[in-house]
């Protein structure tokens, strides 16, 4: 029913506008506190609402896929990009709150939902887009991360085409050298003159 599909895509959004602007925040005041270890107790309630965004950004991708009935909805490819941002907030400013265990799952985590998202970018972008070159660089950096952390949780995640070691470290590979290929086609200050078109 196509009145149906429009509330699901409207609640969608909806929820991906208020996540967002709370992913910002956070974003705001991690960088307004960095370095700052005198203020340890506010960026530690942060890292509460950040590792919660975190795990609500997963959710909404669970739900959505289910509620739009395609992996490649364009809400999908926007809500898995926010989880990604948020995985990597929790990563880079909260690292002093996490256990290896923690940030092992976090990659776990982040490793199937760039992977998805990359495919569909592939999709609808074609293969030479800057957002591809940037995704495929997020993938190439989740795989050594994990395989640096735990090859074995790695493994576990069953990825297509990463089923061995050699393969985790060839498709590592690759993702490095599409994302330097695609690199390539584009002038160095690209975002600067796509910034001034806007």
């Amino acid at each position: 029913d196509e009145e149906e599909d429009v509330t699901v895509t409207s609640n969608i959004e909806k929820s991906l506008d208020d996540l967002e602007e709370m992913l910002q925040e956070l974003q705001h005041i991690f960088q307004n506190t960095k370095g700052a270890l005198n203020q340890a107790l506010p960026y530690s309630g942060a890292f509460e609402r950040a590792a919660a965004l975190e795990l609500t950004f997963g959710e909404l991708v669970t739900a959505s896929r289910s509620s739009l009935g395609n992996d490649h909805h364009i809400l999908l490819s926007r809500c898995r990009r926010m989880h990604l941002d948020s995985i990597e907030l929790v990563l880079s400013k909260c690292s002093d709150f996490l256990t290896e265990k923690q940030s092992v799952e976090l990659m776990a985590r982040f490793l199937p939902t760039v992977q998805m998202l990359l495919e569909s970018q592939k999709r609808r972008l074609g293969s030479h887009h800057t957002h591809v070159a940037a995704t495929y660089h997020d993938f190439s950096m989740g795989i050594q991360s994990l395989l640096s952390l735990s090859s074995r949780r790695l493994l576990s995640l069953k990825l297509e085409g990463m089923g061995s070691l050699e393969e985790c470290s060839m498709m590592e590979l690759y993702c490095r050298r599409e994302k330097e290929r695609i690199e390539r086609l584009y002038p160095r200050d690209v975002e600067e003159i796509l910034e001034m078109v806007k």
